[in-house]
């Protein structure tokens, strides 16, 4: 289940199906095959993305869910009390109350919101997930249930791809001379793919030219692209502008969002002109153009759960700069990027000028080969990093072997198959007619499934005393008048109740 929106899913299947054995059981001709004992072993993980939004509606509403009503004994597994009095459902509460297991889409950011800084207000209950139903913060022990994990997202590495990408005005790779032997090429037999230095310097002259600054091939260009809020940290890019600008670096930024941010971001573009570009809006070609032009990426998020923009830049060989919170401590090494903290102006810019340092440093060991007539390349500190961020496997299959050893660790064990049978039987490869081993096993898995029943009635009780047992108060403090829970409700629901 992923994110609110689908945190409902381990509720109805604890409630619905598996908590009613006797009727569950029943035959039901609009069933596929094997619909019931799959229902019957089913079990469930909670995928949080962004724990800000936890999906809260009006309790009055329960009855509207379809839940059993009797005594409303699934209602506990949805409530949430805001420190002011009020009373709502949460159902991002509920899925985790109901699930086997939960995952964050970073380790640091599962870390980080088992605090009461980053928690959301959920601290608590997702201390309750990873401590066998504690809340209690045990500092660096927390999650020792290994039932609360973090996975850091993988990116689409044939979308994101600087060899391919028909986005781009040159096509590149990390070794541009090997790139023959790869099994992929660009969509356009006419592009050529070059050496990632060659590469991204055409990239950056063309960017250049198209954002109106100044052809300037050593001027380290720094990125962004983002919404336009307080999360992304942009007024902490934007108090950093001039340092860039005066330290002989350019700016281009590419997102929308808060009307404040946006006139800020187009003011530095007037104040500086030639040296900063503000795109205000977004364009997917853009977002590539800028990604594989930029010597730097700056991310500065206050908080970051995962974040994709980092992974993009390091497969482009664009060096990141990030705040090191949530997925951008787990992706932003200083092997290959810049990590900085805390997330304020002065650390930006210190992070910022050791990285020009060590860009200019590569651009003058490239002048001295080029004027000495030296071949070879150029092994600076900056193309080490370029290198290990261009090598280093950003795509869905590390993610996909996590999540499946997780889902395995939490599943019910398979129905009995033929092999299965044979040993309960004791029967050699040909001591039984096939047609009796196809009897015995059709026999095992009706049992089975009547078992997996009875068992799945039991784990769904003990599901929803768990559930009911879990915290459920908002553990945030609010400085103004308003109640707390206000805040949280979506607009329409809002306008309904006044």
């Amino acid at each position: 289940a992923n994110d609110w929106h689908a945190a409902l899913v381990p509720v109805f299947l604890a409630a619905r199906y598996q908590a009613a054995a006797g009727e569950a059981v029943r035959p039901r001709h609009w069933a596929p095959e094997g619909a019931r004992a799959a229902v019957a072993r089913a079990t469930t993980v909670t995928i949080v993305h962004n724990l800000f939004h936890l999906g809260i509606f009006p309790s009055h509403r329960y009855r509207m869910l379809g839940l059993p009503e009797e005594n409303t004994e699934w209602f506990p597994a949805l409530r949430w009390r805001w420190n002011d009095g009020g009373e709502s459902m949460n159902f991002l509460k509920a899925g985790l109350a109901t699930s086997q297991a939960a995952v964050l889409v970073s380790p640091s950011y599962a870390n980080e919101v088992q605090t009461n800084e980053l928690g959301c207000g959920m601290d608590k209950v997702l201390r309750s997930v990873g401590n066998f139903g504690s809340e209690i913060d045990l500092g660096v022990f927390n999650g020792m249930s290994g039932k609360l994990k973090g996975i850091v997202n993988g990116i689409d590495d044939e979308e994101w791809n600087p060899a391919t990408d028909a986005h781009l005005p040159q096509n590149y790779a990390l070794d541009g001379d090997a790139f023959e032997a790869f099994s992929y090429a660009p969509h356009d037999e006419n592009r050529t793919v070059v050496d990632a230095r060659r590469g991204k310097a055409a990239c950056k002259l063309m960017l250049q030219r198209e954002m109106g600054l100044e052809e300037d091939p050593d001027a380290p260009l720094v990125g962004f692209i983002g919404r336009l809020d307080q999360q992304k940290g942009v007024d902490v890019l934007l108090e950093c502008v001039d340092d860039v600008v005066a330290n002989g670096g350019q700016v281009v930024m590419l997102g929308s969002g808060d009307e404040s941010l946006e006139r800020w971001m187009s003011e530095k573009e007037a104040q500086h002109k030639g040296k900063v570009c503000a795109w205000v809006g977004f364009s997917v070609p853009v977002s590539h153009r800028i990604t594989a032009a930029s010597d730097v990426l700056v991310m500065p998020s206050r908080f970051e759960p995962c974040g994709l923009n980092q992974m993009y830049a390091s497969r482009y060989g664009t060096i990141p700069v990030a705040h090191a919170t949530g997925g951008l401590r787990d992706t932003v090494k200083r092997a290959m990027g810049y990590p900085f903290s805390p997330c304020d102006a002065r650390e930006l810019k210190r992070a910022l000028r050791r990285a020009f340092a060590c860009y200019r440093e590569d651009v003058e060991k490239t002048r001295k080969i080029a004027d000495g007539g030296v071949a070879g390349a150029v092994d600076s500190r900056w193309a080490q990093k370029r290198r290990r961020g261009m090598e280093k496997d950003w795509s869905w299959a590390v993610a996909a072997g996590k999540y499946e050893t997780l889902f395995k660790s939490v599943s019910q064990p398979p129905p009995p198959g033929m092999n299965d049978v044979r040993a309960m039987l004791g029967a050699g490869e040909h001591e039984l007619e096939p047609h009796a081993i196809a009897d015995a096993v059709e026999a095992a898995q009706r049992d089975d499934m009547e078992t997996q029943w009875r068992e799945a009635e039991r784990r769904a009780e003990r599901t929803r005393v768990k559930a009911a047992r879990a915290p459920c108060r908002d553990t945030r403090t609010f400085g103004d008048q308003n109640p707390s829970w206000f805040a949280m409700l979506p607009k329409a629901i809002l306008k309904a109740m006044f």
